[in-house]
């Protein structure tokens, strides 16, 4: 669905890619399908903030 949008959309709006975000490699699948930012939530209740952290390590932003 998010490549499906980034690509009828030609970049004009903003994809948040939301669900099954539990691992830094679920996020970096939302992003390479054309997402500009994730949404963690259910991952982070079950997984900790740790989960986040680890993300952002893998993803390069800490």
């Amino acid at each position: 669905m998010i490549r499906y949008l980034r690509q009828q959309s030609q970049g004009n709006f903003v994809i948040i890619g939301v669900g099954g975000i539990d691992s830094p490699e679920a996020a970096q699948e939302k992003l390479d399908a054309g997402a500009d930012l994730v949404q963690v939530y259910t991952g982070l209740v079950y997984y900790g903030p740790g989960l986040v952290r680890d993300t952002l390590k893998a993803l390069g932003g800490v």
